[in-house]
């Protein structure tokens, strides 16, 4: 049975952060764990993590990070990364989708870890995005999500922080279990022993070249074996710099050619600055997936819009334009219409405001008018499923 964690108070989660910056791992770790917070539960209801569960926690993490050197300089701490991982995805018998609340991490980190987080990353500066819940940078939301999605069977601690990073924070990677399972076992295969020269440039190209398939190719319909062979060859092409095949019929090879030629004439593009602030700022790998998703829908559909990126992709309106605008400012697409009726299209590409396929320009139907459109409206649910493969 799951349970559920208290979610921190976010004024006090900002208090518990400030209150810590300049304070030694020693006295951090003489306020642990901070009680008299202001929590709420999760309003479905359920089984609320015991006092006496949080307390076996911070034992056992306490006694991990010892043996790495806490309180003094971490010696070790990709090693602490690996085997924190399994304590917390162990002793949080949590579901993935409680796993997903901010607040609950923020509860976990400030009011019982917070001098392991310190420690861990040289004490609380500027930046609080390791303490609260942040969904890519807490320190043990990150690790609990590693354990989970690589499962048991794999050695995290055989992978490198930016080999696991291009794998977790891909997300039509990450959200595919048996995609970056398979990513990180044929990864770990083929590096072997061979020290750290190139793995880093291995792992990258290699989770470039799989997003780049993913507009075309669904890996949750994949068997297996189809999986195993497609990272392969994807694999062997991000090691030489060429094109492979990825599909086998009758025993012969056959290279989509399209689909190569496209994924490799795709531009790097500077990523959209957010004027937000640091939090609103894209992870750059995600930048970088979001960026060849837009492209894959306006090379596979013959236009992309706003709405329709955010269909497949977790984009804010604001973010999703400055997005396609850098994509538009770097010649790797080209902008049509105006004000909502805007649309982007490959350069070359000579798409009409309207087709057959999706009546108006999406982005010219409101929601409120959905019952008007309904062909426009059903051909972004079409898109949706066929692009997102989510299974």
């Amino acid at each position: 049975m799951t349970a559920l964690i208290p979610r921190l108070d976010r004024e006090d989660t900002r208090r518990l952060i400030e209150e810590a910056r300049g304070q030694s791992v020693s006295t951090l770790a003489e306020r642990m764990p901070v009680r008299g917070l202001r929590t709420r539960s999760s309003p479905l209801g359920g089984l609320q993590l015991a006092d006496a569960d949080l307390v076996a926690l911070r034992t056992e993490v306490l006694e991990l990070a010892h043996e790495h050197g806490y309180p003094g300089d971490g010696a070790r701490l990709p090693s602490f990364d690996a085997k924190c991982a399994r304590v917390i995805h162990q002793r949080l018998r949590v579901s993935a989708h409680e796993a997903s609340e901010d607040d609950a991490w923020s509860y976990v980190t400030c009011a019982w870890l917070l001098d392991v987080a310190a420690w861990r990353w040289g004490g609380v500066g500027e930046s609080d995005r390791r303490f609260r819940g942040d969904v890519n940078r807490n320190t043990f939301r990150r690790l609990w999500w590693r354990a989970e999605v690589l499962g048991a069977d794999i050695d995290l601690a055989l992978l490198g922080e930016d080999e696991l990073v291009n794998i977790m924070e891909r997300p039509t990677i990450a959200a595919n279990r048996r995609l970056a399972r398979t990513l990180a076992v044929k990864f770990l295969e083929s590096v072997g022993d061979g020290g750290d020269a190139g793995r880093m440039m291995l792992m990258r190209e290699a989770g470039k070249r799989l997003v780049r398939l993913t507009p075309i190719l669904d890996f949750f319909a994949l068997s297996d074996a189809e999986l195993a062979q497609i990272v392969d060859a994807v694999l062997a092409a991000a090691a030489d710099g060429g094109n492979v095949a990825v599909f086998e019929e009758d025993g012969a090879p056959i290279a989509p050619s399209d689909m190569v030629e496209r994924a490799e004439r795709l531009a790097p593009v500077a990523a959209p600055r957010s004027e937000e602030g640091p939090e609103t700022e894209f992870d750059t790998a995600a930048v970088e997936e979001y960026r060849e998703v837009a492209l894959g829908i306006a090379g596979r559909t013959g236009r992309v819009t706003n709405s329709t990126l955010r269909e497949v992709v977790p984009l804010e309106p604001a973010d999703a334009r400055r997005l396609l605008q850098s994509l538009v400012e770097s010649g790797a697409l080209a902008r049509r219409g105006k004000a909502k009726g805007t649309y982007y299209v490959l350069p070359g590409d000579h798409a009409e405001p309207a087709d057959a396929e999706f009546g108006t320009a999406p982005d010219s139907t409101p929601a409120s008018d959905a019952g008007a459109h309904p062909q426009a409206v059903q051909s972004e649910s079409a898109l949706r499923r066929f692009l997102s493969r989510r299974g």
